[in-house]
């Protein structure tokens, strides 16, 4: 009989036990798979839609730029004279006195019998009508025309210097390690630090102001330098990070997650990812620093008082964009510190003390009164 109710016992364990070992739940009628399994489509909120958000490329020292030139041949109604425009004075009754003048860098046109005319930013019909009315003086109702020989000379001299062969109008331009660049009839212009289209407008108005308003520049980026950033403290591989493009048209970015990922991550359980610092120098005597919480960026999850926990992808649109030459440390968290001081103090130095002297053998003491007398 004891036997028999053994037996019954030890068979009901199996069974209990069998049931608590299966993955899956003992069979109900009230067990259903959720809805959401069935959807064809799952909804976005465990998996966001990834918002890719660009910024505009600001060039670096090291950065390749191909600068295209345009000339606009439009009608100008109103041509300003030029310095090194040719202009002819023909007297078509005193042919002695007829002239093939150019505009000298003082703006001034040097004729004969009156003298030196100012040219530079006048119509050719103002510069007809002052040297008629000095050549009244001379003359008896001077008749004359003033025309162009040559105009716009700086122009034909940039279609000179800026035109190859292998590319046609245009130059390929590297920038300094200063972060300028220079082109043509302008020199150090600031190149580091701007999009591609501010450094159009940069350009275009630097040739306006020296008087080629027919001239249009278009920059594009040719080759982009590699971005380096240096990661140390509590990451598995301190050091120099290279985000070096693949292609010679390919934008090197890098963000701070990704730099403290290329560095092995971050070491759980050490690293204090609330208070990572990131310091940007960007030419400066003294560089900016700034402290980041790493960890509020990798939490992925929120929850509002009374609504459930949700998926929170908005903090990933802060995820930093770094310069080149940025140094990231990533701090050690009090415990590990504390750790760190209870190994040191007490492991590697006082019980290590102590464990030496009780291991320290008798027959080794020294015997500091001497022989007895």
């Amino acid at each position: 009989m004891k036997t028999r109710k053994w037996c019954c016992g030890a068979a009901a364990i199996a069974v209990m036990m069998l049931l608590g070992c299966s993955s899956d739940p003992p069979p109900s009628s009230t067990t259903r798979i959720p809805a959401q399994f069935l959807d064809k489509y799952w909804s976005p909120q465990e998996a966001p839609v990834a918002r890719i958000i660009r910024r505009q490329y600001r060039m670096r020292e090291g950065d390749s730029l191909e600068v295209i030139y345009h000339v606009r041949h439009q009608m100008n109604e109103i041509y300003k004279i030029k310095v090194q425009d040719v202009i002819i004075i023909r007297f078509p009754y005193q042919r002695s006195l007829d002239q093939v003048e150019q505009v000298h860098s003082d703006g001034r046109l040097h004729l004969d019998l009156v003298g030196p005319v100012k040219a530079y930013g006048r119509t050719i019909d103002e510069v007809h009508a002052d040297i008629k009315q000095r050549y009244a003086a001379f003359l008896k109702n001077p008749t004359m025309t003033v025309s162009f020989k040559e105009s716009n000379v700086k122009i034909r001299e940039l279609k000179e210097a800026i035109t190859t062969s292998p590319r046609g109008q245009s130059r390929l331009v590297p920038i300094t390690p200063d972060g300028t660049m220079s082109l043509p009839f302008i020199v150090n212009v600031r190149a580091a630090g701007r999009t591609a289209i501010e450094l159009h407008d940069v350009l275009n108005q630097a040739y306006q102001d020296i008087g080629l308003d027919e001239i249009e520049v278009t920059v594009n980026v040719q080759s982009v330098a590699p971005l380096r950033v240096f990661v140390f403290g509590e990451v598995n591989k301190p050091g120099a990070v290279l985000n070096e493009p693949q292609l010679s048209t390919s934008i090197s970015e890098m963000s701070l997650l990704q730099a403290i990922a290329q560095s092995g991550g971050y070491r759980p359980g050490r690293a204090e990812l609330s208070m990572v610092a990131l310091m940007r120098r960007r030419h400066l005597p003294k560089p900016e620093i700034a402290i980041i919480n790493v960890f509020q960026l990798l939490e992925n999850r929120q929850k509002a008082d009374g609504k459930p926990v949700v998926a929170d992808s908005s903090k990933y649109r802060y995820d930093i964009w770094l310069e080149d030459g940025d140094v990231i440390y990533v701090p050690t968290s009090e415990i590990a510190k504390r750790a760190d001081y209870i190994d040191l103090v007490w492991t590697r130095g006082i019980r290590a003390v102590a464990n030496h002297s009780i291991n320290y053998n008798a027959t080794d003491a020294v015997d500091w009164l001497g022989p007895n007398p």
